[in-house]
């Protein structure tokens, strides 16, 4: 029975619509995921020079070892972040006759077939065949092998358990995840040496491969961990009686003081904190946050430049993913909108101050690599104020160009929405920061650059006044052409 679902699920893949349909977005996807694999098979042939060049008197395996625990680390942090588990696919069966067990494997079986599991061969396979198999020898690489996969295994069945406690108990799971951050900084700093305790076990798994036994009980562990929470999902009245969990976004009424913008900004809140897709892709952007660390050196050596462009990556990423869809979010009652005595000067004000909130808060963040180096802290101030003033005017100009229809309720891997055109608009978002940060410095140099882009960004937000009715005036000329185009979903 597992076996026929399992067909079934791969017959519905290939006859989906979403792949007769977008033919210019599945042949630009097929040719990125070509490109990635191809660069991962050649991080994985020449990843022992990489490994002897960062870290000298080191052999590449054992170091390789050891950084098998921040693998098991961010893959937990990304799965839960983007892995999609199917499980609405048992929907159609549920009220046939067959054992719902049935039904629980074959999820949990179908679960591991997706490119999250696949990734680590691609780097792990090259590297096995040139390093691993010709200095450990034929049993001790297939058991280095078998280890990666019981940790892609265990990350599979655990990450998809975070994703389904968190909306009952969001708190725990953030607190393993900052748990983990904490192992990794800790590591970091010498204090607490996790990754060496780390690869010594992997070592002696690879010379006494009985130990593999562990990570064999913690993958059956894991599995039926997520099996007993299927069984209790897959009831209408699993989740009855938690009402704390309808009353979690009441705190958003204090907006309700400030008229019809504030109820509109409500309820953007609450469709964020609501649905799975709006919810992953800021939670993606705590990630984006952490890109300013990769140039500390480049700052250092006065590549500000550089610098500032991973700042306001980091700043605008949030409002900027999710302002491509500002308006699609709603393209399921869109019309109702229209129907409705809605002022549009009030709906996009709404939108606008939505966008400064979350640049506000990332910016904040940005403040903080101050603590590394003090020089982030204009950086940060210059990219913040520019995009509040500057690039939020432009996402709201833009989002009126996004005529496909978005189902918020999608989680994971969405594609949903998404066109060839989504790619293009994006790329003004992120420019004018740069371009006028090189014009400027030109003219001036680097501290009246920076000066420019916060005079620019505190104009703009002067102007609010001036400017919204003019992004007001262009929403009304195509909001009938955005009714008509949500509606050919």
């Amino acid at each position: 029975m597992v076996k026929d679902l399992l067909a079934h699920g791969l017959k519905a893949q290939s006859r989906s619509a979403i792949w007769q349909r977008n033919v210019a977005v599945n042949i630009l996807l097929g040719l990125l995921a070509a490109y990635l694999m191809l660069t991962f098979l050649a991080l994985g042939f020449f990843l022992d020079e990489v490994l002897e060049d960062i870290f000298p008197g080191r052999p590449p395996l054992e170091k390789f070892n050891e950084l098998l625990v921040y693998s098991l680390m961010f893959g937990l942090f990304f799965r839960f972040l983007l892995q999609a588990f199917p499980l609405l696919d048992i929907q159609g069966y549920l009220l046939l006759p067959i054992r719902k067990s049935r039904l629980y494997h074959y999820l949990l079986i179908r679960s591991v077939f997706n490119i999250f599991n696949l990734l680590p061969f691609i780097i792990a396979v090259p590297f096995a065949a040139k390093v691993v198999f010709p200095q450990e020898g034929a049993a001790a690489g297939w058991a280095w092998i078998a280890l990666l996969a019981g940790i892609a295994l265990f990350n599979n069945f655990v990450g998809f358990y975070l994703k389904r406690q968190f909306s009952a108990r969001p708190a725990a799971v953030l607190g393993v995840m900052l748990a983990m951050a904490a192992m990794a900084v800790l590591d970091w700093k010498g204090i607490l040496p996790v990754s060496g305790y780390f690869g010594r076990a992997v070592g002696l798994a690879l010379q006494q491969p009985y130990w593999l036994l562990i990570p064999l009980v913690l993958v059956a562990a894991a599995y039926g961990l997520v099996y007993q929470l299927l069984h209790r999902l897959t009831y209408l009245d699993a989740l009855a009686g938690r009402q704390n969990a309808a009353q979690s976004s009441q705190g958003f009424a204090v907006l309700d003081r400030f008229g019809q913008v504030g109820s509109y900004l409500q309820l953007e809140l609450k469709q964020i904190w609501r649905n799975k897709r709006p919810r992953s892709m800021l939670l993606i952007s705590i990630f984006i946050l952490l890109y300013p660390l990769m140039v500390v050196e480049e700052l250092a050596e006065g590549k500000t430049g550089m610098v500032l462009f991973m700042v306001s990556l980091a700043v605008v990423f949030p409002m900027a993913t999710y302002g491509q869809f500002l308006i699609a979010w709603e393209s399921s009652y869109f019309s109702l909108l229209l129907a409705r005595p809605v002022s549009s000067r009030e709906y996009l004000e709404a939108k606008y101050y939505l966008f400064l909130c979350f640049t506000s808060l990332s910016m904040l963040l940005c403040l903080l690599f101050g603590l590394l180096d003090i020089r982030f802290v204009p950086l940060a101030l210059a990219a913040g104020i520019f995009s509040m003033g500057v690039t939020a005017y432009l996402v709201l100009y833009l989002a009126a160009y996004n005529t496909r229809p978005v189902d918020p309720g999608k989680g994971g891997m969405s594609w949903d929405g998404v066109g060839a055109s989504q790619f293009i608009l994006i790329i003004p978002v992120f420019l004018p920061v740069m371009l006028a940060y090189w014009l400027l410095s030109l003219a001036g140099g680097h501290h009246v650059a920076l000066a420019g882009l916060a005079l620019m960004g505190i104009a703009g937000i002067m102007l609010k006044n001036r400017l919204l009715p003019l992004l007001q005036r262009h929403f009304e000329r195509r909001k009938h052409l955005l009714a008509i185009s949500f509606k050919q979903k």
